[in-house]
């Protein structure tokens, strides 16, 4: 079986097609998929780099979360059939294969309004946005919102959905002018540089600063987004795509603004808790059905073009999901 297998040598990462992988074992509660599509996130793109802030499978292990396929094969305890159309996150890769092993908590049916690129491409960013505002975040109609990064996966779907529930006041930031344009044609009251975006939280808010913060930059990205929260603010980080984390926050400063620090770590939930992230999955799939909201898929690739998509996200080529396509 094919399968994209990420290897490390002599502290040197890399990741390639391998045609001997084994087969996957069906689990009694779940499914054997066959991808037909496939998200290629930056967070794979640092695991297939060695570059990833946060535990990882010890190579070699197969790269890939989130997919979207048929089913091939059912356990004799599983939720699917053989021939329904799935989509769903893996809590460890393994998604780029030719055939994937799920347990069926980890997958659901694809509704018929969603195509197979348009379901692989949900999994990580709205279910994240949607649990990091909501949940974590506690974010209400009427508050206001920072979104970091907002022209990437993520940072697209937590616009849209602060807007959808009622959000007037959602703040972006982008890293090019055209990036900032996207944001705001997705809904942003206001798009910044990730340098300016301190003076503009004061000047929208009156100086009080934000009530939600959704921060997966890192590194001083943080501490700033951490200094822009208003009185009872909740800051939700959920990763550091700039791979360095966190420097300067310190306890006292809790303490001395009265704000909140809260994570999220979605392949662990799922891993551990699926049935936390519920109320999240139908708010996300209702309001997909409906049309309100858009997938965000930004760039269709074959399988054995994944390097060339890894360039895109890395050069910030592309704003939205690359797709990997199993059918070309």
């Amino acid at each position: 079986m094919r399968a994209y297998v990420v290897r490390e040598h002599d502290g040197v990462w890399s990741a390639s097609w391998e045609s001997d992988h084994p087969e996957p074992v069906c689990p009694a509660d779940g499914v054997v998929v066959e991808p037909r599509a496939a998200a290629l996130a930056w967070s794979d793109v640092l695991q297939q780099t060695g570059g990833y802030v946060g535990a990882v499978p010890a190579p070699p292990f197969v790269s890939g979360h989130e997919l979207a396929g048929v089913v091939v094969e059912a356990g004799p305890a599983a939720e699917f059939a053989v021939g329904e159309r799935v989509f769903g996150f893996l809590p460890r890769p393994g998604a780029f294969a030719e055939r994937v092993a799920a347990s069926s908590a980890f997958v659901r049916r694809i509704p018929d309004e969603l195509t197979d690129l348009d379901a692989a491409a949900i999994t990580t960013s709205f279910l994240t946005a949607d649990v990091g505002l909501f949940t974590v975040g506690r974010l209400e109609p009427g508050q206001s919102v920072l979104v970091q990064s907002a022209a990437g996966g993520v940072g697209r779907a937590a616009v849209q959905l602060a807007r959808a529930v009622g959000v007037e006041l959602v703040i972006a930031t982008a890293g090019s002018p055209v990036r900032q344009a996207e944001a705001v044609a997705l809904g942003a009251t206001r798009v910044t540089g990730y340098d300016e975006f301190p003076e503009v939280v004061r000047e929208l808010t009156g100086g009080r600063g934000v009530d939600v913060v959704l921060e997966s930059v890192g590194g001083e990205v943080f501490d700033r987004s951490a200094e822009a929260l208003a009185p009872f603010g909740r800051l939700v980080t959920i990763g550091a795509s700039a791979g360095v984390p966190p420097r300067r926050l310190k306890l006292p400063f809790l303490w001395q603004r009265s704000v909140t620090v809260g994570g999220l770590h979605i392949a662990n939930l799922l891993g551990g808790s699926p049935e936390l992230l519920e109320p999240s999955w139908q708010r996300v799939l209702g309001l997909l059905a409906k049309g309100e909201l858009d997938a965000g898929v930004a760039l269709v690739i074959g399988p054995d073009e994944i390097p060339r998509g890894a360039e895109a996200l890395r050069g910030r080529a592309v704003s939205g999901r690359v797709l990997l396509d199993f059918t070309r």
